[in-house]
């Protein structure tokens, strides 16, 4: 299968936004970091136990959240300022191996694929894995050269209510389906050449950043979907309720993990 070549790496760096905020976080090479994007409009605990499961069972060193500061191929008029959707984020993902990050304000990009290819040509010999839900996956084929994507660094798709059911039979998971690594091999994931990806099943999250931004802003447009014309990092319409068990069992899995308890 032929990819896109690779392009030129964003260079411009905005001096407005050198803070702490819109930083790479630390890394060192050899760490396996997870990477998550999303414009978190708002951040929900659902995406805190999807980051929870790709770590324990990928055993990533660390997780950023790329907060986007907008969606180039939608209104963006009800989308909240980026500093507060960082703000928001960094106080729901309060967890020692989770960093937040406004990067892609900083260095002026707009797309995955050209996000991916700065972080992997700046953090030489970091191991980096993108982290998606199932209803991504579904949608994955619109995203702006999303075979670039799959051949920059390794993903992981995180189990849905509903969308995992039919992810896989997408245009993508089709077309990516030679690089399919077994969920049991989940862990060598991170160490593999791309295209590889694999799907790891355990957490059905109704949970809606869309629905909760139509209950905070009911007059919002449809203007907070992520950078690329995808849907937020989560979608449904099932009842909500059953988030909060869901997430407990996750934070359950990484205390385990972090007692050397923990199963993958």
């Amino acid at each position: 299968m032929a990819y896109d070549s690779l392009r030129p790496v964003p260079a411009r760096q905005d001096t407005a936004l050198l803070g702490r905020d819109y930083r790479v976080p630390l890394y060192a090479p050899g760490m396996r970091i997870g990477l998550f994007g999303g414009t978190f409009d708002p951040p929900h605990e659902a995406h805190l136990a999807a980051c929870l499961l790709a770590m324990r069972r990928l055993q990533l060193d660390r997780v950023w959240w790329l907060v986007t500061p907008g969606n180039p191929l939608k209104n963006t008029a009800g989308l909240a300022p980026l500093a507060e959707r960082i703000a928001a984020a960094r106080s729901l993902a309060h967890h020692p191996r989770i960093d937040v990050t406004g990067v892609e304000a900083a260095v002026g990009v707009r797309y995955t694929y050209d996000t991916v290819r700065y972080l992997v040509t700046r953090c030489r010999g970091v191991r980096f894995v993108w982290i998606m839900g199932a209803d991504n996956l579904r949608s994955f084929h619109r995203w702006n050269n999303w075979r670039g994507i799959a051949a920059l660094v390794p993903i992981v798709v995180v189990d849905r209510l509903g969308p995992s059911l039919y992810a896989s039979a997408g245009v993508a998971g089709r077309a990516l389906s030679f690089a399919r690594v077994r969920e049991e091999n989940a862990v060598r994931l991170p160490m593999l050449k791309p295209p590889a990806w694999t799907f790891l099943h355990g957490l059905k999250s109704p949970l809606s950043s869309t629905q909760l931004r139509a209950k905070r802003r009911p007059t919002a447009g449809d203007g907070a979907g992520d950078h690329d014309g995808r849907p937020d990092t989560a979608d449904g319409d099932e009842d909500a309720a059953a988030v909060p068990a869901i997430v407990a069992r996750t934070h359950e899995s990484e205390r385990n993990l972090r007692r050397g308890t923990g199963g993958g």
